[in-house]
């Protein structure tokens, strides 16, 4: 696919304040620093050629982090990313579409949604080309760019169509205790607002979530790697109003690591909730296949990656 290949070499921008920087220059390949350095330092200060070495040195040394699972590699290139400067609205489809001309990467700055998925793709990759592939099958429906296959909806879209990667394992850690969840999906009103008519009837989603009071007692399950997306609303309508990450202390505190004002933060779940009293409960997400050592072949069979040759 062209827009891969254009990108691979140059990403829209991953300088400070990228959005909208689409001029920004590409960066060079002399300014790769030493591999040393890359490991000390924060993922939010690589340029693309250094994201680049650095998931090639992952992806073939079998002295750094070899025992590390899937998602434990996720865990680990999350904390490796806290302090990332938390910015709303990054990204867009520049240059493969013009709706929303944001580039397609930020490595510098992101949100809660777009610091979950550049860390999964991160994790799945062994390249700059197939992170940026990967994070196109997360980020878009099929894998297929542009505005309108965009997962803007979590519950209804970001998790429907990432089921090829992850399992709603909400339901079996609820049991019992499961309360109902339902969600007004307003696509026509949504794409109205980027200047977009499109008829499309208003969806109400319907699924469950776990109660926050019951967040405790399954704590002890929760594994790295899990998605926990934060449930808000009222009585009739509830929504995900926040995502990040599990990421478990050596003692087994559940840490989650999230994309937050101002910054990428690592934190007690418990102390997140605590803050936040408007939270009725979350959604988990567990990712697929087995967990084994690092590498595609450790996925479940029907995992599989952007294919290249996608079209609108």
């Amino acid at each position: 696919m062209v827009v891969v290949v254009i990108l691979a070499g140059c990403a829209a921008s991953a300088m400070p304040g990228c959005a909208g920087e689409r001029s920004g220059r590409c960066a060079s390949r002399s300014a790769v620093r030493d591999m040393a350095v890359l490991d000390r330092a924060p993922l939010y200060t690589f340029n693309e050629f250094e994201l680049d070495a650095y998931l090639r040195a992952l992806a073939a040394s079998s002295q750094r982090h070899p025992a590390l699972t899937p998602t434990q590699r996720v865990a680990m290139l999350a904390r490796k990313n806290v302090g990332q400067p938390y910015r709303l609205f990054l990204l867009g489809e520049y240059p493969f579409e013009l709706i929303d001309p944001d580039p397609m990467v930020c490595l510098s700055a992101g949100d809660c949604v777009t610091f979950v998925e550049h860390t999964y793709a991160m994790a799945l990759s062994h390249d700059w080309p197939s992170f940026f592939r990967t994070l196109q099958r997360i980020r878009y429906r099929n894998g297929i760019v542009g505005y309108r296959t965009r997962n803007h909806f979590m519950e209804a879209d970001w998790n429907i169509h990432n089921a090829w990667l992850f399992d709603d394992i909400t339901a079996r850690l609820a049991g019992d205790g499961a309360r109902p969840l339902r969600v007004r999906v307003d696509r026509a009103t949504f794409f109205a607002k980027a200047g977009l008519d499109e008829n499309i009837p208003v969806e109400v989603f319907e699924g469950v979530f776990l109660p926050r009071d019951r967040l405790p007692g399954v704590a002890a399950g929760l594994r790295d790697g899990d998605v926990i997306e934060f449930v808000r609303g009222g009585e009739r309508w509830q929504y995900v109003g926040h995502i990040g990450l599990v990421a478990k202390d050596g003692d087994g505190t559940v840490m989650l690591i999230h994309a937050t004002k101002p910054a990428v933060a690592i934190e007690p779940m418990a102390g997140y909730l605590n803050r936040h009293p408007d939270v009725l409960g979350v959604l988990v997400l567990r990712m697929k296949g087995k967990g084994g050592k690092r590498g595609q072949a450790t996925l479940s069979p029907e995992i599989s990656f952007c294919p290249r040759d996608q079209s609108r």
